[in-house]
C-alpha cells in the first residue's frame, strides 16, 4: 500500500508506517516544512550574503551566498591561504516553518542551517541545527554589490533536445535551463539522439560544467548551462523526489546503473529489480530479467552483503548476460547508501556496483 505523507505544500510518496514515521521526524528535527518562494516577506531573498568564517586551520572561510526568489541557491566557499577552490554548490532553500531557519539543500550530505537574524544577516548553525557556542563570529551579512556568481560543478539533470533546443532540468535546483550548444555539447546531444527514443523524451545526464546568465531569445536574460566535460547519459533513471531519502526495505529498487554501465531494458523484457524485506532475518527478492531470485542479508549499519541467492533457471537470449553481471556484482557488495530516491552498492574497494531507483507504484 502506498502512503503519501504531506508537508506543507511538498507531498512525499512513501512505501509504509515505518517509513512515514522516519520521514516525518527527519522533517520535523530539520524544522523544514514550507518553501520560502511560496511566502517571500519578511525573509532574507533574494539577494548576496557574505562573511568570512572561522577556519580551524586556515585564516577563514569565505562564504558567498547568493538567494533566488524561486528558490533556488549558489553558495561558493573559498578556504584563504590555501590552494585550490574556490568550491561551488546548488541547490533548493527552504524556511523553518517558525520563519526563524534557513536549510540549504544542495549537493552535500547534510543541509547547511543558518539562523535568519534579520532581512540582511545569516548567522551559520552547527550540522544539528543549534547555535555555535563561540565568541567568533559566524554571520553572512548582505551585500548585493558583490560579483553575482557562475557556479562551475559537477551537475545531474533531465536533458531533452527537440527541434534544436537543449533543455536542462537540473536536479537539486528544480531549475529547467537551456543548454549552451557550445564547448563539450556535441558528445551529450550525440548520446541523446543515439538512444532512438521520442524526441523531447528527458534522460538523466551528468556533466561538469558552468550556469551562466545570457540572453534568452524570447525575452530577459536567464540561467543556462554550459557543458564543459560531458560524463554520461542513463536512460531509465529521474532525478528522484526531492528532500526525503527512501527507505531500504519495503521499496522497489529498479536496477538503472551495473558496473557503470546504463542498463537498458527493452519493452518486451521484464525490468530487473530488488525488494529488501526486514524482519528478524532481512531478506532480498527481485528479477534480474529473465530470472528471479531470492536470499539472505546480512546487515550492519552500512554495511551489506548478500548470502547466497537461489534463482530460477529460465533461458534467456537477450538478458542472460546481463543478469550474470548483476548476480556477480551483488555477491562482490559490501557497502551500501542511499541519496534521495537511489541505492548505491559498494565492493570493499569502494567501487560503485550497482545503481538503482526507488519506484513507487501506482
Amino acid at each position: 500500500m502506498k502512503i503519501r505523507v504531506t508537508l506543507g505544500r511538498l507531498a512525499f510518496p512513501v512505501k509504509n508506517m515505518r517509513a512515514a514515521w522516519r520521514l516525518i521526524a527527519t522533517m520535523a528535527a530539520l524544522l523544514v516544512a514550507v518553501p520560502v518562494a511560496a511566502d517571500t516577506s519578511d525573509l532574507p531573498a533574494p539577494g548576496i550574503f557574505y562573511g568570512v568564517l572561522p577556519c580551524a586551520d586556515c585564516p577563514g572561510i569565505e562564504y558567498h551566498l547568493e538567494l533566488f526568489a524561486d528558490g533556488a541557491f549558489y553558495l561558493r566557499t573559498a578556504y584563504q591561504g590555501r590552494k585550490g577552490g574556490p568550491y561551488d554548490d546548488i541547490g533548493s532553500w527552504l524556511r523553518s516553518s517558525d520563519g526563524e531557519t534557513l536549510a540549504l539543500f544542495g549537493g552535500r550530505e547534510a543541509p547547511v542551517r543558518f539562523e535568519i537574524a534579520g532581512p540582511d544577516r545569516l548567522e551559520k548553525l552547527d550540522l544539528e541545527g543549534r547555535p555555535i557556542e563561540s565568541g567568533l563570529n559566524y554571520a553572512l551579512e548582505r551585500d548585493d554589490t558583490r560579483e553575482r556568481i557562475e557556479p562551475r560543478l559537477h551537475m545531474g539533470g533531465m536533458f531533452s533536445y527537440f527541434a534544436d533546443s537543449a533543455m536542462f532540468h537540473e536536479c537539486l535546483t528544480g531549475r529547467r535551463m537551456p543548454v549552451a550548444m557550445e564547448a563539450d555539447y556535441l558528445p551529450l546531444e550525440q548520446a541523446y539522439t543515439a538512444l532512438d527514443r521520442e524526441p523531447g523524451h528527458p534522460v538523466l545526464a551528468n556533466l561538469e560544467g558552468r550556469i551562466v546568465e545570457r540572453v534568452n531569445m524570447e525575452g530577459p536574460m536567464r540561467p543556462t548551462v554550459i557543458v564543459e566535460d560531458f560524463k554520461g547519459i542513463w536512460p531509465g533513471e529521474t532525478c528522484g523526489a526531492k528532500f526525503a531519502n527512501a527507505d531500504l526495505f519495503e521499496t522497489y529498487w529498479k536496477l538503472t546503473r551495473l558496473e557503470g554501465e546504463p542498463v537498458i531494458v527493452d519493452e518486451q523484457q521484464r525490468e530487473p529489480h530488488m525488494i529488501f524485506r526486514d524482519g528478524d532475518t532481512p531478506s532480498v527478492s527481485g528479477h534480474g530479467g529473465c530470472n528471479r531470485f531470492r536470499g539472505g542479508v546480512q546487515l550492519d549499519g552500512s554495511a551489506l552483503e548478500f548470502g547466497m541467492l537461489a534463482a530460477t533457471q529460465m533461458a534467456c537470449r537477450d538478458t542472460m548476460q546481463q543478469e550474470q553481471t548483476l548476480l556477480q556484482a551483488l555477491a562482490e557488495v559490501r557497502r551500501w547508501n542511499i541519496v534521495g530516491q537511489h541505492l548505491e552498492l559498494f565492493d570493499a574497494q569502494g567501487r560503485l556496483q550497482a545503481r538503482l531507483e526507488a519506484v513507487y507504484l501506482k
